[in-house]
């Protein structure tokens, strides 16, 4: 597995105080379950740190890696205004733009039956997983222009998760997208309180 070290070194967590989100690099109390960069363990937000404490801490998983690998997939939302403009199809694969989506984590668990799995996972909110809902024509530009924002995103997760699925697939491992509600039961004490 490629250990993505070059992403992580372009793209740090933003620790600032305006931050959007809580993001650090993630201090291992157990380093040889962690596979790559001891120091390049990177979270990007609150879920994330705290699923990075259950990797660390759980018995169950025997490995980890934090934004492990960096996958091509196709992105057909970014031209299609430019698509629209000069005449070309935009469900034509040739005017897709491909793009690089880097997966937030990596890890091989102990089932508990002798089963050994791999699973790469994605930590989103559970309202990014839903199909934004038009607004009616009448709607103001604001909530307009909300939903473009929505729809676009929701395009792109879906492209990027449909390529990481397909390549999950030949890896022999899953690919999971896991919520805040995920999180929760899986990780129980690791859940900070103020998240519950």
């Amino acid at each position: 597995m490629a250990f993505n070290e070059s992403y992580k070194h372009w793209h740090k967590p933003d620790m600032s105080p305006n931050a959007k989100t809580q993001q650090g690099y993630y201090k291992l109390q157990n380093p040889q379950k962690y596979l790559g960069n001891p120091s390049l363990v990177i979270y990007r937000s609150s879920w994330e740190h705290s699923f990075c404490r259950w990797c660390d801490f759980s018995p169950s998983v025997l490995r980890w890696s934090s934004e492990p690998i960096r996958i091509p997939y196709y992105d057909r939302i970014s031209k299609l205004e430019e698509c629209k403009k000069q005449g070309l199809d935009p469900n034509n694969p040739k005017n897709w733009v491909v793009k690089y989506y880097n997966t937030d984590y990596w890890i091989e668990v102990d089932k508990g039956d002798g089963e050994i799995q791999r699973m790469f996972i994605e930590i989103k909110p559970s309202g990014k997983l839903k199909k934004p809902i038009p607004p009616n024509a009448n709607a103001p530009l604001k909530e307009i222009r909300k939903f473009n924002n929505d729809a676009k995103e929701y395009l792109i997760n879906e492209a990027k998760w449909a390529a990481m699925n397909a390549w999950a697939e030949k890896s022999n491992a899953k690919f999971y997208v896991f919520t805040e509600h995920t999180l929760e039961k899986l990780i129980g004490r690791f859940w900070p309180a103020n998240n519950r």
